[in-house]
């Protein structure tokens, strides 16, 4: 296993060095945007929220509203590329009354949840209505619980139809795709634009591509730098396309940027700081491509890290207090570091879009929301503009690669009765989304 490991590590170096003259990323640009602000901080509610994703939340529904419909992450199990199946992930699609109690149950202010591009478009140019109109429903829903939804149209799963044999074809490569994405974003935000105000196009880019790039996402194939920087450009161009979009249907609509945010620390071992600064490349590049198009920039941001390629590798060995269960260096202040970097380097509004600790015993998840919750306010304190913070996620649910080992959640999923189990975890992010008053008991919430 390590001298596999290894060996990829060596691909992979080799495969950067091979082609990272070809990026233009530029390492020290200041964007002079403006700051789109709405009065001062004192006169905006800030926004207390919880991230989900469709893939790793839904079952498969009511027949009507599936359609046999697959995703290349389906294709990719089926195969063997992926270990873990995702199976019935924590029975979201049908229990919606459930999610929202949990919800309420903890003060939540804002809901961000995904749509499942597959489920909508199950064959090329042929629409799901009745799954379109259940999204439309979660949104209304949501909303009539006093909680304001905002959603993501793509997190990190493409319809089977976009997958292709060819590494180089597949996703945002693939030659349908463009052709494809434009139709899928104006019929889903037709839909939901009568509930939903705040959008956010994809959900991290960077953070997809260079998961290609390394093989933990499909479709595998050698790691290719050339390849990584082909699907950082397409997905830029999605994006302001889907931005264009959103506004000719909404005018007064809000469009944010979710990435994912690595705070990366320098090597000493790193002459002339090459891969410090292809970490900055991996925070920036394709945020720099599309912050005109954006009116808030959300931070997905979870742990520290050394720029350096054997990194990644190394995460199963560490351990200690500041790391958690999946090898990361937990540093709260390492994001009060990078929302400040982001307010210089682009001047808008930031959203804390996603921010969670894997943690089976639930004892490291209340110091790190405490944390990084604290963190959130010192920049706020430095004057830098943050919006809102939302917590990864509401439930343990499948994450990724990983299965259902990692548990995220501030509630806990009974697999039995399918009830959704509150954490101490959620208590506390309770006492900060209420101002200390916990507005009811913490009982599990059942399923419908």
């Amino acid at each position: 296993m390590i001298h596999r490991a290894a060996f990829l590590a060596c691909l992979f170096i080799a495969s950067l060095l091979c082609g990272c003259a070809r990026s233009e990323f530029e390492v020290d640009r200041e964007i002079t945007a403006s700051r789109n602000a709405a009065g001062p901080p004192e006169d905006r509610p800030f926004w207390w929220g919880v991230s989900t994703s469709s893939y790793q939340t839904e079952d498969a529904g009511p027949a009507a509203e599936n359609l046999g419909f697959k995703t290349d992450w389906d294709l990719a199990c089926e195969s063997g590329f992926i270990d873990h199946a995702r199976g019935q992930g924590t029975w979201s699609y049908s229990q919606v009354e459930r999610d929202i109690a949990a919800m309420k149950s903890i003060g939540v202010t804002h809901y961000r949840f995904s749509v499942e591009w597959a489920r909508v478009e199950p064959r090329p140019g042929e629409f799901n209505e009745a799954a379109i109109a259940h999204y439309a429903n979660v949104a209304r829903t949501v909303r009539e619980a006093g909680i304001e939804p905002v959603v993501t149209l793509w997190h990190f799963t493409f319809p089977s139809w976009l997958s292709s044999e060819s590494y180089s074809r597949h996703g945002w490569l693939h030659p349908r795709c463009a052709e494809r994405w434009g139709p899928f974003v104006r019929k889903m935000v037709g839909a939901l634009a009568p509930h939903v105000e705040t959008f956010a196009p994809q959900n991290e880019p960077n953070a997809y591509a260079f998961g290609v790039l390394i093989q933990y996402f499909p479709p595998g194939g050698r790691p290719s730098y050339r390849r990584y920087l082909r699907i950082l450009d397409a997905e830029a161009e999605a994006f302001i396309e889907a931005a264009k979009i959103i506004r000719e249907i909404r005018a007064d609509a809000r469009v944010i940027s979710v990435q994912s945010i690595i705070h990366w620390k320098k090597n000493l071992l790193d002459v002339g700081r090459f891969w410090y600064r292809k970490g900055l490349e991996y925070n920036y590049y394709h945020l720099d491509r599309i912050v005109e198009a954006c009116d808030w920039i959300g931070i997905n941001y979870y742990f520290r890290e050394m720029a350096w390629p054997l990194s990644r590798w190394s995460q199963a060995m560490r351990r200690g207090r500041d790391v958690s269960e999946a090898g990361w260096y937990m540093d709260a202040d390492g994001l009060a570091v990078e929302i400040a970097a982001l307010s210089r380097r682009y001047g808008k509004p930031i959203l804390i879009t996603e921010n969670g600790v894997p943690d089976k015993t639930d004892r490291t998840r209340q110091r790190y929301l405490m944390d990084h919750v604290f963190a959130v306010r010192r920049a706020i304190a430095q004057g830098h503009d943050v919006r809102g913070y939302f917590h990864w996620s509401l439930m343990d649910n499948y994450e990724w690669a990983s299965g259902y080992e990692a548990n995220f959640g501030l509630f806990a999923v009974d697999p039995r009765s399918r009830a959704l189990v509150p954490k101490e975890s959620a208590r506390l992010f309770c006492l900060f989304a209420t101002c200390g008053k916990i507005v009811q008991d913490m009982e599990s919430i059942p399923a419908r």
